[in-house]
Formats: C-alpha cells, structure tokens, sequence
C-alpha cells in the first residue's frame, strides 16, 4: 500500500514509524520463563449470533499478538484511535497506524535483545486459540481481523492521466476491526479472553491502492 503525500505527513507527525524507547522491565518475564512461573492464555473469537437459536460463527482471519503491557504502547493505541475518531485523514490511515505501533513495540524488544517476549498466534478453524507457555506478568492481547471492502475509486480520464503524473488509484480498503485486551498471566493458570464482533475495540481501514499500467 502506498500513502499519499498528505497522510505520509500526517503518519511522520504523528510518529508512526521508527522504534520506540522501552518503558518496561523485560527481565522479570524472561526470570519467570526460566523458573517455570508460566501459564496459558486461551480464547476464541466468534461473532456472536444474530438469533438465539443460531450458532456462534468463527471469526476466520484474526491474528492474536501477546505482548508486556506497556503504558507508553497502550497510551500510543488511544491516541490513534482517538485521532481517528477526530479526522478524516487520520481514520484513512487508522489501521496502518496501530499495525506501525505494534510493529514499532516489536522492534523494541527485539533490539533489546527479548524477541521472545512478542508471541502470536492466530484462531483455528473454529475461532479458537492458545499460547502456552507464557511468562508469569502483566501482558496486553491485541487482535485484529482484516475484511477486504472492493470500493475502487473513480478512474480519470486518459487525458488527465496523461497530463498529471499517475497517482496509485484505490481498488479498495481493508476494514480492520480491532481488539485490545490487558491480562494478568499467573503460574500454572489460564487465562481465557472471549472476542466478539460486539466487544470490537476499534475498526479502523487501511486502503488498498494499485498503480496504473505504464
């Protein structure tokens, strides 16, 4: 996908590329992997039925992250949702915003030398998933499930086109729904986290853009 000079702008402003400074201890985590202080997270992410009688439905497509908690990265998550909420050019890149966020939080541990402590997983055939094995301490669960709209734009005119240099044309957006989930794991328990589509954090769109031949 390609940005537009204006929401580029709007993405550097808004510091959306680039690591972040770690505001968290990642030691104690890796301490409790060593010493068995471990536990599961597990949960399901099904739409909820639109009938009483009708079955819950899998929500195919949603990848799962478990990270630290990190207030300065949940702090971030708000101001994007925020923002969006507030203009339209931040809700055209809404979703590109939280997926450079997460990104950014995951080249932290990594350079920090904890790439272990980023763990991912997405649902089973039945909207089901777990990760085992998980460090003993304050963690954030973000989820997110993509659903490609086709909403292509106009297309110009060939004069045009060839007058003006060819911009990338969009073919349409992915709306991305969103969730943001803050857990405790504890030694030898489970922690069980229920997504809904009713329960979504925020639903953002990431347009998808083509450019022309020639």
């Amino acid at each position: 996908m390609t940005l537009r000079p204006v929401a580029l702008a709007l993405a550097l402003s808004t510091g959306l590329a680039g690591a972040q400074p770690l505001d968290i201890a990642p030691e104690p985590y890796r301490r409790a992997a060593l010493a068995g202080d471990v536990g599961r997270v597990v949960g399901s992410a099904r739409a909820a039925p639109r009938r009483p009688a009708d079955p819950e439905q899998p929500l195919r497509g949603t990848a799962v992250m478990l990270l630290p908690r990190s207030a300065g990265f949940l702090r971030r998550l708000e101001d994007i949702r925020r923002d969006a909420r507030a203009a339209p050019a931040a809700y055209r890149i809404s979703a590109t915003a939280l997926r450079q966020a997460r990104e950014a939080y995951e080249l932290a541990l990594w350079e920090a030398g904890y790439p272990d402590l980023a763990r991912a997983t997405s649902v089973d055939a039945m909207g089901a998933f777990s990760l085992d094995d998980v460090p003993a301490g304050p963690w954030v669960l973000l989820a997110s499930r993509p659903v490609f709209v086709d909403k292509p734009s106009p297309r110009e005119p060939s004069r045009q086109l060839q007058a003006f240099s060819r911009d990338a044309r969009m073919v349409g957006y992915y709306a991305v729904s969103v969730w943001v989930v803050q857990l405790t794991v504890e030694r030898g328990r489970t922690e069980t986290v229920e997504l809904t589509d009713r329960g979504v954090w925020f639903t953002g769109i990431e347009e998808e853009h083509v450019r022309p031949p020639g």
